[in-house]
């Protein structure tokens, strides 16, 4: 059985969740929700009276589902696949994200530049190619916060290019958007979680946050 399996093994009907779901301009609405029902890797949920509006959701986006059960939380990125009602929808469970792989990969606040860019796929006629450069506000071993101008118009295999001042040559890595917020006009604060690095990769991150953390830490000391 794969982590992914035995985790949504342990989810029962009735199970309170948070979710961010995927809306048509790229924005996240948080909702809270009940587990409904499950047939692996699908999972129901039921959320409550006008919660969302279905022309309002884009059909195939990425969001994170929440769930605390027993004392553990749950944390899964999925695949909105169908309305079901005006109260329920349909996810395919993707992957896992849990507290403990969370805590292994410690956040600092940092301010860098990131760019981040998307390539449609020839087969995704819908998809436009797009690439924006924004701020880093925090930073761990399994993702980034930023700030951006404007809100990605796209959620999967985003590129992100990290360009620490203490390094030669940029990073590079993979990820999806796990949610998005409009702060003020032309500004957004965009999650980001890593889906494809190398370790090489996460060892240069991990070793920027250290850096980081130390420098921080140095300044605290040294401040009356």
């Amino acid at each position: 059985m794969s982590r992914l399996d035995d985790l949504l093994a342990r989810i029962d009907a009735n199970v309170p969740a948070v979710v961010d779901l995927p809306g048509q301009g790229g924005e996240m609405l948080r909702c809270n929700a009940l587990v409904f029902g499950k047939e692996p890797p699908a999972l129901d949920l039921l959320f409550p009276p006008d919660a969302w509006q279905a022309d309002d959701l884009r059909m195939d986006g990425n969001c994170s589902i929440t769930v605390e059960h027993q004392g553990e939380k749950i944390v899964l990125i999925a695949r909105l696949e169908q309305v079901i009602d005006n109260r329920r929808l349909r996810f395919i469970a993707r992957e896992p994200i849990t507290p403990e792989s969370l805590r292994d990969y410690f956040r600092v606040s940092i301010n860098m530049p990131v760019k981040a860019s998307y390539t449609a796929e020839q087969q995704d006629t819908r998809a436009e190619c797009w690439r924006m450069t924004g701020t880093t506000i925090d930073l761990s071993g399994s993702g980034l916060l930023a700030m951006f101008s404007q809100r990605p118009t796209s959620s999967q295999r985003i590129l992100l290019e990290l360009t620490p001042s203490e390094d030669p040559e940029p990073i590079f890595c993979l990820a999806n958007v796990i949610r998005s917020y409009r702060i003020r006009r032309n500004r957004f604060q965009v999650a980001f979680h890593f889906i494809e690095v190398t370790p090489k990769t996460r060892d240069q991150i991990v070793s920027c946050c250290l850096r980081e953390q130390r420098r921080q830490l140095r300044e605290n000391v040294q401040t009356p």
